[in-house]
Protein backbone atom coordinates (compact mmCIF):
# COMPACT_ATOMS: atom_id res chain seq x y z
CA UNK A 1 0.00 0.00 0.00
CA UNK A 2 1.33 3.91 -0.69
CA UNK A 3 2.22 5.97 2.17
CA UNK A 4 -1.16 7.72 1.06
CA UNK A 5 -2.92 5.12 1.53
CA UNK A 6 -1.77 4.11 4.93
CA UNK A 7 -2.31 7.98 6.06
CA UNK A 8 -5.74 8.00 4.89
CA UNK A 9 -5.96 4.50 7.07
CA UNK A 10 -4.74 6.58 10.16
CA UNK A 11 -7.15 9.37 9.56
CA UNK A 12 -10.05 6.83 9.50
CA UNK A 13 -8.74 4.61 12.29
CA UNK A 14 -7.97 8.09 14.63
CA UNK A 15 -11.37 9.20 14.64
CA UNK A 16 -13.15 6.25 14.74
CA UNK A 17 -11.31 6.37 18.37
CA UNK A 18 -12.66 9.40 19.23
CA UNK A 19 -16.31 8.31 18.01
CA UNK A 20 -16.20 5.06 19.94
CA UNK A 21 -15.23 6.75 23.02
CA UNK A 22 -18.36 8.93 22.79
CA UNK A 23 -20.65 6.34 21.54
CA UNK A 24 -19.50 3.22 22.28
CA UNK A 25 -20.11 1.13 18.83
CA UNK A 26 -18.48 -2.23 18.42
CA UNK A 27 -15.05 -1.51 16.31
CA UNK A 28 -15.32 -4.80 14.23
CA UNK A 29 -18.18 -2.82 11.86
CA UNK A 30 -15.95 -0.57 11.62
CA UNK A 31 -12.42 -0.87 11.16
CA UNK A 32 -12.57 -4.51 9.98
CA UNK A 33 -14.60 -3.72 7.23
CA UNK A 34 -12.25 -0.43 6.29
CA UNK A 35 -9.51 -3.16 6.12
CA UNK A 36 -10.60 -5.77 4.35
CA UNK A 37 -11.03 -3.10 1.45
CA UNK A 38 -7.24 -3.48 1.11
CA UNK A 39 -6.82 -6.77 1.83
CA UNK A 40 -8.43 -10.03 2.40
CA UNK A 41 -10.78 -10.51 5.12
CA UNK A 42 -8.82 -12.65 7.33
CA UNK A 43 -6.08 -10.54 7.26
CA UNK A 44 -8.18 -7.70 8.25
CA UNK A 45 -9.04 -9.44 11.06
CA UNK A 46 -6.13 -10.06 12.31
CA UNK A 47 -4.77 -6.68 11.23
CA UNK A 48 -7.89 -5.34 13.11
CA UNK A 49 -7.01 -7.54 16.20
CA UNK A 50 -3.41 -5.73 17.09
CA UNK A 51 -5.14 -2.45 16.51
CA UNK A 52 -7.82 -2.97 18.94
CA UNK A 53 -5.15 -4.25 21.35
CA UNK A 54 -3.17 -1.28 21.00
CA UNK A 55 -6.68 0.33 21.46
CA UNK A 56 -7.54 -1.68 24.28
CA UNK A 57 -4.33 -0.70 26.44
CA UNK A 58 -4.62 3.25 26.16
CA UNK A 59 -8.13 3.00 27.06
CA UNK A 60 -7.69 0.90 29.88
CA UNK A 61 -4.90 3.36 31.10
CA UNK A 62 -7.09 6.64 30.90
CA UNK A 63 -9.99 5.02 32.40
CA UNK A 64 -8.20 2.82 34.96
CA UNK A 65 -9.32 4.49 37.54
CA UNK A 66 -13.55 3.19 36.64
CA UNK A 67 -12.34 -0.30 35.88
CA UNK A 68 -14.80 -3.07 37.98
CA UNK A 69 -12.76 -5.24 39.30
CA UNK A 70 -15.39 -7.34 40.72
CA UNK A 71 -16.65 -8.15 36.80
CA UNK A 72 -12.92 -8.52 35.64
CA UNK A 73 -12.24 -11.44 38.40
CA UNK A 74 -15.71 -12.87 36.78
CA UNK A 75 -15.09 -12.16 33.20
CA UNK A 76 -11.10 -12.63 32.06
CA UNK A 77 -10.31 -15.78 32.86
CA UNK A 78 -13.11 -17.46 30.58
CA UNK A 79 -12.48 -14.68 28.16
CA UNK A 80 -9.06 -15.05 27.32
CA UNK A 81 -9.14 -18.99 27.03
CA UNK A 82 -12.45 -18.70 24.78
CA UNK A 83 -10.31 -15.61 22.63
CA UNK A 84 -7.54 -18.31 22.43
CA UNK A 85 -9.76 -21.24 21.03
CA UNK A 86 -11.59 -18.27 19.03
CA UNK A 87 -8.62 -17.50 17.03
CA UNK A 88 -7.56 -20.76 15.98
CA UNK A 89 -10.94 -21.75 14.59
CA UNK A 90 -11.79 -18.87 12.78
CA UNK A 91 -12.63 -20.18 9.49
CA UNK A 92 -14.68 -23.21 11.08
CA UNK A 93 -17.85 -21.49 12.82
CA UNK A 94 -20.86 -20.07 10.13
CA UNK A 95 -21.00 -16.55 10.86
CA UNK A 96 -24.90 -16.53 11.10
CA UNK A 97 -24.96 -18.64 13.90
CA UNK A 98 -22.29 -16.41 15.92
CA UNK A 99 -24.92 -13.89 14.67
CA UNK A 100 -27.90 -15.18 15.85
CA UNK A 101 -26.68 -16.09 19.82
CA UNK A 102 -25.17 -11.97 20.07
CA UNK A 103 -28.70 -10.84 19.15
CA UNK A 104 -30.87 -13.13 21.51
CA UNK A 105 -28.33 -12.23 24.48
CA UNK A 106 -28.88 -8.36 23.04
CA UNK A 107 -32.19 -8.47 23.36
CA UNK A 108 -32.00 -10.17 26.54
CA UNK A 109 -29.57 -7.23 28.15
CA UNK A 110 -31.73 -4.29 26.21
CA UNK A 111 -35.15 -5.61 28.10
CA UNK A 112 -33.34 -5.51 31.71
CA UNK A 113 -31.68 -2.35 30.92
CA UNK A 114 -35.25 -0.92 30.11
CA UNK A 115 -36.59 -2.74 33.28
CA UNK A 116 -38.99 -5.15 31.15
CA UNK A 117 -37.21 -7.87 32.91
CA UNK A 118 -36.50 -7.30 36.71
CA UNK A 119 -32.81 -7.44 37.44
CA UNK A 120 -31.69 -9.93 40.06
CA UNK A 121 -30.46 -9.02 43.48
CA UNK A 122 -27.34 -11.69 42.15
CA UNK A 123 -26.34 -12.15 39.01
CA UNK A 124 -26.51 -15.66 37.63
CA UNK A 125 -22.71 -17.18 37.52
CA UNK A 126 -23.59 -19.17 35.19
CA UNK A 127 -24.70 -16.55 32.75
CA UNK A 128 -21.51 -14.38 33.59
CA UNK A 129 -19.40 -16.65 33.04
CA UNK A 130 -21.12 -17.42 29.85
CA UNK A 131 -20.87 -14.07 28.73
CA UNK A 132 -17.00 -14.08 29.68
CA UNK A 133 -16.35 -17.36 27.43
CA UNK A 134 -18.40 -16.14 24.39
CA UNK A 135 -17.39 -12.48 23.92
CA UNK A 136 -13.81 -13.35 24.30
CA UNK A 137 -14.71 -16.54 21.93
CA UNK A 138 -16.71 -13.58 19.36
CA UNK A 139 -13.38 -11.64 19.84
CA UNK A 140 -10.91 -13.88 18.97
CA UNK A 141 -12.42 -14.66 16.00
CA UNK A 142 -12.74 -11.12 15.10
CA UNK A 143 -16.52 -10.81 15.61
CA UNK A 144 -17.65 -8.10 17.69
CA UNK A 145 -17.38 -9.79 20.81
CA UNK A 146 -17.46 -6.16 23.06
CA UNK A 147 -20.56 -5.77 22.11
CA UNK A 148 -22.40 -8.60 24.17
CA UNK A 149 -19.59 -7.59 27.26
CA UNK A 150 -20.96 -4.23 27.41
CA UNK A 151 -24.64 -5.39 26.69
CA UNK A 152 -24.45 -7.21 30.12
CA UNK A 153 -21.84 -4.45 31.54
CA UNK A 154 -24.77 -1.61 30.92
CA UNK A 155 -27.83 -3.99 32.21
CA UNK A 156 -25.59 -4.25 35.62
CA UNK A 157 -26.04 -0.52 35.31
CA UNK A 158 -22.75 0.80 35.15
CA UNK A 159 -22.46 4.25 33.09
CA UNK A 160 -20.17 4.66 29.89
CA UNK A 161 -16.69 5.52 30.91
CA UNK A 162 -16.91 2.41 33.68
CA UNK A 163 -17.92 0.13 30.87
CA UNK A 164 -15.00 1.58 28.74
CA UNK A 165 -12.79 0.90 31.52
CA UNK A 166 -13.63 -2.75 32.25
CA UNK A 167 -14.14 -3.39 28.86
CA UNK A 168 -11.10 -2.67 27.47
CA UNK A 169 -8.97 -4.22 30.40
CA UNK A 170 -10.49 -7.51 29.06
CA UNK A 171 -10.20 -6.71 25.53
CA UNK A 172 -6.10 -6.44 25.26
CA UNK A 173 -6.04 -9.58 27.09
CA UNK A 174 -8.04 -11.13 24.56
CA UNK A 175 -6.53 -8.89 21.98
CA UNK A 176 -2.86 -9.95 22.76
CA UNK A 177 -3.40 -13.70 23.24
CA UNK A 178 -5.79 -13.90 19.26
CA UNK A 179 -2.79 -11.80 17.90
CA UNK A 180 -0.09 -14.32 19.11
CA UNK A 181 -1.98 -17.07 18.20
CA UNK A 182 -2.34 -15.75 14.51
CA UNK A 183 1.40 -14.40 14.51
CA UNK A 184 2.04 -18.11 15.75
CA UNK A 185 -0.25 -20.26 13.22
CA UNK A 186 0.97 -17.79 10.38
CA UNK A 187 -2.40 -16.37 9.98
CA UNK A 188 -0.59 -12.75 10.42
CA UNK A 189 3.00 -12.09 9.73
CA UNK A 190 4.95 -9.44 11.70
CA UNK A 191 4.93 -6.70 8.72
CA UNK A 192 1.23 -6.99 8.48
CA UNK A 193 0.89 -5.60 11.61
CA UNK A 194 4.26 -2.88 12.30
CA UNK A 195 2.91 -0.76 10.44
CA UNK A 196 0.05 0.24 12.90
CA UNK A 197 3.00 0.87 15.35
CA UNK A 198 2.79 4.27 13.94
CA UNK A 199 -0.76 4.74 14.78
CA UNK A 200 -0.09 4.64 18.38
CA UNK A 201 0.52 8.30 19.47
CA UNK A 202 -2.88 8.96 17.20
CA UNK A 203 -4.73 6.47 19.48
CA UNK A 204 -3.28 8.03 22.46
CA UNK A 205 -4.35 11.52 21.26
CA UNK A 206 -7.42 10.14 19.95
CA UNK A 207 -8.37 8.45 22.89
CA UNK A 208 -7.60 11.35 25.46
CA UNK A 209 -9.78 13.58 23.15
CA UNK A 210 -12.93 11.09 23.37
CA UNK A 211 -12.68 11.03 27.05
CA UNK A 212 -12.44 14.51 27.43
CA UNK A 213 -15.85 15.25 25.69
CA UNK A 214 -17.13 12.12 27.32
CA UNK A 215 -16.80 13.08 31.10
CA UNK A 216 -18.73 16.64 30.07
CA UNK A 217 -21.34 14.66 28.97
CA UNK A 218 -24.59 14.89 31.29
CA UNK A 219 -25.24 11.27 33.32
CA UNK A 220 -28.81 11.64 31.45
CA UNK A 221 -27.20 12.17 28.15
CA UNK A 222 -25.02 9.07 28.81
CA UNK A 223 -27.67 6.90 29.65
CA UNK A 224 -30.18 7.73 26.72
CA UNK A 225 -26.75 6.83 24.52
CA UNK A 226 -26.72 3.78 26.50
CA UNK A 227 -30.21 2.67 25.22
CA UNK A 228 -29.93 4.13 21.93
CA UNK A 229 -26.57 2.01 21.50
CA UNK A 230 -28.31 -0.89 22.72
CA UNK A 231 -31.76 -0.61 20.83
CA UNK A 232 -29.13 0.02 16.98
CA UNK A 233 -27.11 -3.10 17.66
CA UNK A 234 -30.50 -4.96 18.18
CA UNK A 235 -31.84 -3.81 15.15
CA UNK A 236 -28.95 -3.94 13.03
CA UNK A 237 -27.90 -7.83 14.27
CA UNK A 238 -31.32 -8.09 13.06
CA UNK A 239 -30.91 -6.32 9.76
CA UNK A 240 -27.91 -8.33 8.83
CA UNK A 241 -28.84 -11.51 10.01
CA UNK A 242 -32.00 -11.05 7.93
CA UNK A 243 -29.89 -10.05 4.46
CA UNK A 244 -27.58 -12.64 5.26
Amino acid sequence: MSSLEWLLIYVALGLSTVVNIIVPISGSAVVTPLLALLTDPYHAIGIASFFFFLSAIVRAYMFRNDIQWNEIRILLFPSVVAALFGALVVIAIPQQILLLIILLFSIYFLLKKLNIIPKQEKPSRILNHFVGLLSGFLQGTGLAGSDLRNQYLYAQNLNIPKVHGTTAFIGAANFFVATSARLLTQQLTLPDITQLLYLFPIIIIATWAGRHLLYKLPPKISNYIVVFVMSAVVILLGYKIFIG
